[in-house]
């Protein structure tokens, strides 16, 4: 054999076997990658309009106000069980007694208790002394959602002036449930204007109306209706502005920082309007406690058309 030859042919194959194993182990072609989705951007939500919410509310005011007579209460507690709210503070209860049934939630916790409350849509029947807080617990609730709120005209006093049944000792307890839905930004609104509610609560006695009037000439705003102010007559230097248009005309108002006392015949809608008109950055409002009926019952001034 010749040995050359036979070296060459081992050396040829043993490259040929190289390169075949070579390439056997090339890397593959690589798998193409598709393209990464496009990314959708969240819908921003809407940034509260504060002043949309309290014109939306106002200006759809029902018949009545939401007030509710002590006698009405009295009869629907005969068939029915509302959801009963007194906002007074406890010490008034141990003094004074409650309605039957009811608890105790004082108008500066209210916000915080949402929770111990029944759905938005059952019955709920709020009342505080004499219907000044229960006016404000009224328009924040019903500002949240809650749909099926009334609030006890001239509240307690007026419950035992009717010589209804007044319970003592200790109101029903809190049960804590489910925590309701409600828009975000506008529960920190009301949360921190309940919570922030000064001594008073904003009401100011026909008295110190009267010589508040004598003093600084405050703007005078009457949110009844014209036919009350052609009947009953008003209080001197007063606008007519009733409550369902408030909003539309805040440019027949003061400055907000200026001196603005407001009333209405018992003192529910000028509750309304003094939460409405403060919530809109006036601050220096105040609402008469009982309205006009207790300034006439006090023998002020009143000016008849």
């Amino acid at each position: 054999m010749d040995t050359k030859k036979y070296t060459r042919f081992v050396a040829m194959s043993l490259v040929a076997m190289s390169l075949a194993g070579c390439a056997a182990a090339a890397t593959p072609a690589p798998t193409a990658v598709p393209p990464a989705p496009t990314a959708v951007p969240a819908t921003p939500k809407p940034a509260l309009d504060l002043p949309v919410v309290v014109d939306k509310y106002v200006k759809g005011l029902p018949d009545g106000f939401s007030g509710i007579a002590p006698a009405a209460l009295s009869d629907q507690l005969k068939t029915a069980k509302p959801f009963i709210i007194d906002v007074r503070e406890p010490s008034e209860l141990v003094a004074n007694g409650f309605i039957e049934g009811a608890v105790n939630i004082p108008i500066r916790t209210l916000t915080k208790n949402l929770d111990k409350l029944p759905a938005k849509d059952q019955p709920i029947i709020v009342y505080c002394a004499i219907g000044h807080r229960g006016a404000l617990a009224l328009t924040t609730l019903q500002m949240l959602g809650y749909t099926n709120v009334k609030s006890v005209s001239n509240g307690f006093n007026a419950w035992i002036a009717a010589k209804l049944p007044v319970a003592t000792g200790k109101p029903v307890d809190l049960k804590a449930g489910a925590a309701p839905v409600v828009d975000n930004a506008l529960f920190a609104v009301l949360d921190k204007y309940i919570a922030g509610l000064p001594d008073g609560f904003g009401g100011i006695s026909p008295t110190a109306a009267k010589d508040q009037i004598a003093a600084a000439k405050p703007f005078i705003l009457d949110v009844r209706e014209a036919s009350e102010l052609t009947t009953n007559g008003f209080i001197e230097g007063a606008v007519n502005i009733p409550i369902r248009t408030l909003t539309a005309n805040l440019d027949k108002l003061p400055a907000k920082d200026q001196p603005i006392i407001v009333y209405c015949a018992i003192g529910h809608r000028g509750g309304i309007a003094l939460e409405s008109l403060q919530l809109l950055g006036y601050t220096n409002v105040k609402s008469i406690s009982g309205g006009f009926t207790a300034w006439n019952a006090a023998g002020f001034p009143v000016v008849k058309k």
